[in-house]
């Protein structure tokens, strides 16, 4: 049997009174065997790596944290296909001078309707004061309207494409639709 100190585990020389490595007194140093010795051995051995259970745990960091950064350019890098709801906005889009291109609600090409903002709505005539609109947004380009004809009265669902400045009119109830083109200045 061997003695080793109970404090620091380094085999102690017989006869002396303190450990050569920690200083402890002999009367804290217990006797172990070297059956004892086997088994620490073995407990250290299957602990495992810390340095390699670290290094792999930055590694795992970095690798998400690059995958984070790779995946926000793209996220970002897209448009939303449609913009939260402003009616601010949605009647700026349509106020100013528009035209009827094909001539099917004025009978005239060059007539031009002005439309002009007033609260919450938007609201336009002819020059000749024939027609008038009242224009109300429901939704991202989307408007309801009431057309007023040659003193006949009529409702539309309205859709405005932004990329082709133009006001498209449907008539569910005559299933006719017809459309304005914006005058750019």
């Amino acid at each position: 049997m061997s003695k080793h100190c109970s404090n620091c585990g380094v085999e102690i020389i017989e006869g002396a009174s303190f450990c050569s490595k920690c200083g402890a007194p002999i009367e804290n140093i217990s006797i172990q065997n070297d059956k004892d010795d086997d088994i620490l051995i073995e407990e250290s051995l299957n602990q495992p790596n810390k340095e390699l259970r670290i290094s792999k745990i930055l590694v795992g960091v970095l690798v998400l944290t690059v995958l984070f950064f790779i995946g926000k350019s793209f996220l970002f890098d897209f448009e939303p296909i449609e913009k939260s709801f402003s009616i601010t906005e949605q009647l700026s889009k349509l106020e100013g001078k528009w035209h009827d291109p094909a001539a099917i609600l004025l009978g005239d090409k060059d007539a031009i309707i002005i439309l002009k903002r007033k609260g919450e709505i938007i609201t336009g005539k002819d020059k000749k004061g024939l027609y008038k609109f009242k224009i109300t947004p429901f939704g991202s380009n989307n408007y309801q309207a009431i057309v007023m004809a040659q003193n006949r009265e009529s409702d539309f669902s309205v859709h405005f494409y932004e990329e082709e400045n133009k006001l498209v009119f449907f008539s569910t109830l005559t299933k006719s639709s017809w459309y304005l083109k914006k005058i750019k200045y």
